[in-house]
């Protein structure tokens, strides 16, 4: 296979939309926010239950339920406070994997429709970028392949058997009627 070698994109980009792919985004955001909740209710639970233990154990420390009782609003606004960190930074997280999912599929479609000169270019700091590198290979490739089919072509039609050639043509014509090389 032919390597191709990677032209950078002409200037750098910054996406203004945070929530570009919104269901896959709430996806992964809603797993990692219900994990640290269980996380902070499997903590919570346990700190308590070692709490209850002791004071039990220890009667003399009864005050000392009374003072965590007087605190459980503040532990509430700041586990509240927690999550919405969790959330904010689980959106940033998110859109590093959604942003480049979206060029994928766009890509994937111009491709689809015949453009071999399309690559894709990621930006700095995003996920995937081996597969933006294998992506831009394989289309390279099969640029290749297409370009020693029409070499192919055009010799087949200097040989006299211009009929084959150009029903080849109709036929790659219809896969990929915007073909370009």
């Amino acid at each position: 296979m032919t390597e191709i070698t990677q032209v950078k994109a002409p200037a750098q980009f910054q996406r203004k939309t945070i929530l570009i792919k919104k269901r896959l985004q709430y996806h992964y955001m809603a797993l990692i926010l219900l994990s640290v909740l269980l996380a902070f209710v499997v903590f919570g639970l346990e700190a308590l239950w070692t709490v209850s233990k002791v004071v039990n154990e220890n009667p003399y420390l009864m005050p000392l339920l009374d003072i965590i009782k007087e605190m459980a609003p503040l532990f509430a606004i700041k586990i509240a406070a927690y999550m919405v960190i969790v959330i904010i930074m689980s959106a940033v997280i998110s859109h590093r994997m959604a942003g480049p999912i979206f060029k994928f599929e766009k890509s994937c479609a111009t491709v689809a429709e015949g453009d071999l000169t399309h690559r894709v270019y990621l930006r700095r700091g995003d996920q995937l970028t081996d597969l933006q590198d294998n992506f831009n290979n394989m289309v390279g490739t099969i640029n290749d392949v297409v370009k020693e089919y029409e070499k192919f072509r055009a010799e087949a039609a200097l040989a006299g058997q211009g009929d084959k050639a150009e029903a080849l043509s109709k036929k790659i014509a219809e896969l990929m009627p915007k073909l370009k090389l």
